[in-house]
């Protein structure tokens, strides 16, 4: 962000669309001739569905209008699904952020409906926010397994080991294994 933010006004912008080349391009180029800066952004693809979020920023007063009307002819001509907010700087900042330490959980097993339902429903019980969050079926040797990466923050104040029995408890409900690692251990493990 910049050091004076009051002189900036901020939209959050997601968009969905089928996955090709030269969406992102499509974008930003309606954010550059509108007068915004890409603050953050962050985008995959699933499936050859395409999914992007992004906070953009404009000197404070910039009507949103134009970009609106811009991203409406991006909806028609190319048939993306935009959606503009704006958004005011208390509301980008990490939830718990200073409060939680970061950790990894990883599911891996037999791909099954209520996976993700089973294992975030004890993440939200305890509090606790998902980050991030990757899944698909890889090959492990000689068989395929799903595997469920989650990035989450953990508050500090709670039992590390009893969440992580109460998760691996979980995975064994679920058929699946579960595993809780800082994320820093994580990285040095895995080379991410």
């Amino acid at each position: 962000m910049r050091k004076d933010e009051s002189l900036f006004d901020w939209v959050v912008v997601s968009v969905i669309s089928q996955d090709r080349p030269g969406i992102v391009a499509s974008v930003s180029k309606a954010l550059y001739e509108n007068h915004y800066n890409i603050e953050a952004l962050s985008q995959t693809a699933v499936l050859g569905q395409f999914a992007m979020i992004l906070v953009a920023s404009a000197k404070k007063g910039q009507p949103h209008q134009r970009l609106e009307t811009a991203f409406q002819k991006l909806s028609q001509t190319m048939g993306f699904n935009i959606t503009l907010k704006e958004a005011h700087r208390e509301d980008m900042v990490p939830y718990r952020k200073s409060e939680t330490e970061p950790f990894v959980i990883t599911v891996r097993g037999e791909d099954r409906p209520g996976l993700a339902y089973g294992v975030s429903e004890v993440l939200a019980a305890w509090e606790i926010n998902i980050t991030h969050l990757d899944a698909k079926v890889t090959s492990i040797g000689q068989k395929l397994e799903y595997v469920q990466i989650y990035e989450v923050d953990i508050p500090k104040q709670l039992d590390f080991d009893l969440l992580h029995d109460r998760l691996r408890n979980r995975g064994q409900e679920l058929g699946v294994s579960i595993d809780l690692q800082h994320r820093e251990i994580f990285r040095a493990i895995n080379q991410i």
